[in-house]
């Protein structure tokens, strides 16, 4: 049985190549690595989409090449830009780049070359790559179209209130959306928050900075509170299903942006800010079907929460599952096309 590499920078990325990794492992051995400490205890308990997982190996030549040695490896799959120096230079194996974005530059353009695939997100990205003279360059699109995250069984109480969810925020944005809801709570006493930072390590810190709401960790949930705060890791995805509104971070600040996609595969409608650098394919998307909606700061977003929560701004709940299947089969023929 071939082995494949599959390298990932976190839990975010894993979460995003794992309906591919659910295909190929019928048929190949997989091992995955990773970069960020806080995405073991994760990743550790997804063994059915992996038959090892390693942290990434020291970028040195000698530990690359040997971590290779010893598993074997005839392809080296990295997701989207966990482009260090000497995995891709010093490894003898195949390499693929996937869900792959070019933002310019020397050394993109000189590592882009030891790529023996490339396969991108948009046709844009597809040309640029292309312009580096890449041995091969394929646009499949955007892998966070498919969305294959295990259900989980989520004790939330929602009752009669109205649920807004900011999910992977960063710094600088919780102030913004906190603003928005306080103004928003006066015409929805209802509405409840919830706040999903990127980095759980910051949950704390937000909740210490709240004092006008009764607020509550996730982990220590308490009774009757206006703002939660998302403390655990892996339950974004099925939160976002309780949703009457979502708002997706990293796009109030020069981030460039989360998973767009996420609220709106659970048919939610989905609001998110100017810095949408990296996410641009996914917010033209949405906003060709009127399903997600453009907000530059927290009186913009409560204008949109008040519109669409009163019904007098109308928006679409999305089937994106045939582009996601498109996708999908796009990625698997291309991957197996090089071994």
């Amino acid at each position: 049985m071939k082995t494949l590499w599959f390298h990932t920078a976190s839990v975010g990325e894993f979460n995003t190549v794992r309906p591919l990794l659910k295909e190929l492992i019928k048929d190949y051995r997989i091992v995955l690595t990773y970069f960020s400490p806080r995405a073991k205890d994760y990743l550790s308990k997804q063994s059915a989409y992996y038959h090892a997982l390693e942290r990434l190996p020291l970028d040195t030549p000698f530990t690359v090449r040997r971590f290779e040695k010893r598993i074997s490896a005839q392809l080296l799959v990295i997701v989207e830009r966990e482009l260090w120096p000497f995995l891709i230079c010093s490894t003898k194996a195949k390499k693929v780049l996937i869900n792959a974005y070019a933002k310019g530059g020397t050394y993109e353009r000189f590592i882009s070359r030891r790529f023996d695939l490339i396969i991108t997100k948009t046709q844009k990205d597809k040309e640029r790559f292309e312009s580096y003279r890449v041995k091969k360059v394929v646009n499949c699109g955007n892998l966070k179209f498919i969305m294959e995250v295990p259900r989980k069984q989520l004790n939330i109480n929602k009752g009669s209130s109205k649920f807004f969810i900011a999910g992977s925020t960063h710094k600088g944005e919780e102030e913004i959306i906190l603003e928005a809801f306080r103004e928003l709570k006066k015409t929805f006493p209802e509405l409840k928050l919830i706040i999903a930072p990127r980095h759980i390590s910051r949950a704390k810190e937000i909740m210490e900075r709240i004092k006008d709401f009764r607020c509550s960790l996730r982990t220590t949930q308490e009774e009757n509170w206006d703002v939660l705060i998302l403390d655990t890791l892996g339950e974004l995805f099925e939160l976002y299903s309780f949703a009457d509104i979502a708002f997706v971070g990293g796009t109030l600040v020069k981030v460039g942006g989360h998973n767009l996609l996420e609220p709106a595969y659970h048919g939610k409608p989905v609001l998110f800010g100017p810095h949408i650098e990296k996410t641009k394919d996914m917010a033209d998307y949405l906003l060709e079907r009127n399903a997600g909606f453009l907000v530059k700061d927290s009186k913009d977003m409560v204008r949109t929460v008040k519109d669409i929560l009163t019904g007098i701004r109308l928006w679409n709940a999305l089937d994106i599952k045939e582009e996601a299947e498109r996708i999908r089969e796009c990625y698997l023929r291309n991957i197996k096309s090089m071994l």
